[in-house]
């Protein structure tokens, strides 16, 4: 199963996730630049989710997902640190699993939720 696994930034937080190059041009259909689609994502609990995946132009040519994006961050709860698991499910091209995990600190130190 092709996967990545991503900090949040600022960026990623506020108003789309910027997705690796290498996973989109691998596992992700092909998007002129200035365009965008819909694709599906399933996050751990069943829900599907629809993002509008976009491929920018020009100066910086690097895939994100926009549309539908804030509202997951939102009604997840995600903030900067957290982590991104995206992957593109086996058998279904067209298809991937979203999930996120929280740093907490339990009895000082530093762990991973469990996938959420």
């Amino acid at each position: 199963m092709a996967s990545f696994e991503k900090e949040l930034k600022r960026t990623d937080e506020g108003s789309m996730l910027v997705i690796p190059t290498r996973f989109a041009r691998n596992h992700m259909r092909r998007v002129e630049g200035g365009r965008s689609e819909n694709i599906t994502v399933v996050d751990v609990g069943g829900s599907a989710w629809k993002f509008g995946y976009y491929v920018r132009r020009h100066r910086n040519p690097r895939p994100v997902l926009r549309s539908g994006w804030r509202r997951y961050v939102f009604e997840k709860g995600l903030k900067v640190g957290d982590r991104i698991i995206f992957e593109r499910v086996d058998g279904f091209p067209e298809l991937y699993r979203i999930g996120a995990r929280r740093r907490i600190k339990l009895f000082g130190k530093e762990v991973w939720t469990d996938v959420f």
